[in-house]
């Protein structure tokens, strides 16, 4: 995650749209975007072995439910290229970050298999998460758990589970650091496992918008030595605010 997260509860008391990525780390934060916001995130892979154009879309329905749709806009792997897949969920805020206490989340997606010409997903697949983030004075942290239940082209169900730890910091003006160590355990008779880390910087020239570039390297498993990875966040609107409402006034949820 980004050091925005950091500056959020103070930018949105004085109303103004701050960007909440996920980018570019594996992991999610816990924090939905504000009420309201409509929120996109668009970012590039690139290894010798793997391409994908991806994408992201987030709706805050209210200050702790957020809507999310996510695309593999296209992907190759080895000359082979197409669709990739399409994931829907919601994420939900149990908690917020305090002196005492993370911020922590709950999150569900459901995949489907829309990829062409790729190996993509064999059926629907599902998602489910515990995700926690903490402030510790300008360092940011978000950890995240997560099952996934993968359907196989037989109809049986295999899982798999992937852990992440992220951390975040202010680097100079608008510049910030990321890092990140994540991995997947492999699936009953799918999916070997996979263990990787993330170093990216961080641009933010406004609250609402921040670009990102950075490298993933492989630890363990079948995946590229390394990738190249880039992307922006941006916050649309304040579609709550556009039509005359206040943008904390379904909080209740």
């Amino acid at each position: 995650m980004t050091a925005l997260v950091l500056a959020s509860a103070v930018a949105a008391a004085q109303n103004e749209m701050v960007a909440v990525p996920n980018r570019p780390t594996v992991s999610t934060t816990a924090q939905p975007v504000q009420a309201g916001v409509l929120e996109t995130e668009w970012g590039v892979d690139a290894a010798s072995s793997h391409q994908d154009v991806n994408d992201l879309f987030k709706f805050g329905l209210t200050s702790n439910f957020e809507l999310r749709l996510g695309n593999i806009l296209w992907t190759a792997d080895s000359g082979t290229h197409g669709l990739g897949d399409t994931a829907v969920g919601f994420k939900y805020r149990l908690t917020r970050d305090s002196e005492h206490q993370p911020s922590v989340a709950l999150m569900y997606m459901l995949t489907a298999a829309t990829a062409t010409n790729m190996p993509g997903s064999a059926g629907p697949s599902h998602s489910f998460a515990f995700l926690a983030s903490k402030d510790l004075g300008k360092h940011h942290f978000d950890f995240n758990l997560i099952g996934n239940l993968l359907e196989s082209r037989t109809g049986d169900f295999h899982h798999n589970f992937l852990n992440a730890l992220a951390w975040s910091h202010p680097v100079r003006g608008k510049w910030g650091a990321t890092a990140e160590i994540s991995g997947v355990t492999s699936a009953q008779r799918g999916l070997a496992g996979n263990a990787q880390f993330l170093t990216s910087a961080i641009y933010t020239p406004e609250s609402r918008l921040v670009f990102d570039i950075g490298v993933m390297g492989r630890i363990a498993g079948e995946i590229p030595h390394a990738m190249f990875v880039a992307g922006v966040t941006y916050s649309v609107a304040n579609l709550y605010h556009d039509h005359g409402h206040r943008q904390n006034s379904p909080a209740s949820f």
